[in-house]
């Protein structure tokens, strides 16, 4: 059979594999909950699968330095942390599931010319999700919960909307138009403090970034190195003055406390390493911190617990070799100022929420897929004219 009738085959099983697993994903934060974490390594499986296919037949790759840079990086960050086992504890398969499928998809996103997919068939899905989970919650149908989760989700999807406001298409407008509208509602009254701010970070971005285009690597590097200095700094600042001044500011403008427990667990989990004396290797990726489910709402503090200090230095190289490859885009248009607004408002929701690393649900896969799209934006060369020949 011919292989040009067979991609655009693929493709659709592939978009099909990995829509139905972010659907299955996101009802973990709905009350259509259904099914327990340990149940989500199927539709990984399944994804996996696809994923493989898809790669069999798409034989041409986007290769560079920079995306090859980043693979290898996450590929060695992947490797150690996956076989950071501890053997006293039970292994729980869907964790080292969750986080094989999202090296699989951004692989697959970054490395694959022909697209998976197409950034158009997010609109029919984003409008489809919007629609089925938060809308009832808007109308008061259904309850909200896990508040934070949810604005957080909708600030993500959000972004599958902002890259399409120039579609052409009057039906795929109207619908992206209108999910659009109710994301943004959904985000600000999903009362999480953490995605309200993500959205204002993209926003200054995308209005900033052309002017200190030749600067993103250095600032996006800062941002990276500062933040686990501002995690310290935050569990600090709670036995100061300003520490009281900030937390009663915050009282009188969101009515929620600046020092939300945060701080004590931070220190905890950091504590409970160094009383195990794992600093070089943390506790094993299966040992969970006893309280919150495990979920220590801080990438570094997170992988510091689980993969110690050769673990946080291996997220730190695989974090600045994302920012030597959109350091060095040479297309700045809509869409890369778009993407690099959501890079840096991820990397600020790193410090207060986490989930690029643990807890690989629909959050920290769609965080994944944003980034692998900047990985293949930055790839763009510009397109160059050719002159016109005298007649």
């Amino acid at each position: 059979m011919d292989s040009t009738r067979i991609r655009p085959f693929a493709q659709l099983i592939a978009t099909a594999g990995i829509f139905v697993t972010l659907l299955v994903m996101g009802m973990q934060f709905t009350v259509h909950h259904f099914m327990s974490k340990q149940s989500l390594i199927f539709p990984t499986i399944i994804l996996s699968i696809v994923l493989i296919y898809h790669l069999l037949l798409d034989r041409k790759l986007i290769t560079n330095k920079n995306n090859l840079l980043v693979f290898g990086s996450l590929l060695l960050f992947a490797v150690y942390y996956v076989l950071n086992i501890n053997g006293n504890v039970p292994l729980k398969l869907e964790y080292i599931s969750y986080f094989l499928i999202i090296v699989l998809l951004f692989t697959a996103i970054v490395f694959f010319k022909n697209r998976i997919v197409d950034k158009r068939m997010w609109i029919v899905f984003v409008f489809l999700y919007a629609n089925v989970f938060f809308l009832p919650i808007l109308l008061s149908i259904n309850n909200l919960i896990a508040a934070n989760s949810n604005g957080i989700i909708a600030f993500l999807l959000l972004f599958f909307c902002l890259i399409n406001l120039n579609e052409k298409n009057i039906f795929l407008k109207s619908l992206n138009i209108y999910t659009t509208i109710l994301l943004v509602i959904t985000l600000f009254t999903a009362t999480s403090r953490a995605a309200m701010m993500a959205f204002l970070i993209v926003v200054f971005v995308f209005f900033t970034i052309k002017y200190v285009h030749k600067f993103t690597f250095y600032i996006v590097a800062c941002l990276i190195l500062l933040s686990p200095a501002v995690t310290g700094i935050y569990i600090y600042l709670k036995h100061t003055t300003v520490g009281q001044s900030l937390n009663d500011l915050s009282l009188q403008v969101t009515s929620k406390n600046f020092f939300s427990g945060r701080d004590t667990i931070w220190s905890d989990a950091v504590n409970k390493v160094f009383e195990n004396g794992a600093f070089w290797t943390g506790l094993g990726i299966n040992m969970e911190f006893q309280q919150y489910g495990g979920y220590l709402h801080n990438l570094y503090v997170q992988v510091f617990y689980q993969s110690g200090f050769i673990g946080l230095i291996l997220v730190g190289l695989l974090l600045l070799s994302i920012a030597i490859a959109v350091g060095k885009a040479k297309v700045v248009d809509t869409d890369f100022r778009i993407l690099s607004g959501y890079l840096t408002a991820i990397l600020f929701l790193q410090v207060f929420e986490g989930h690029l690393i643990y807890r690989f649900e629909i959050i920290s896969v769609l965080m994944w897929i944003i980034i692998a799209f900047l990985i293949r934006k930055s790839s763009h060369k510009p397109s160059v004219s050719l002159p016109i020949k005298a007649r």
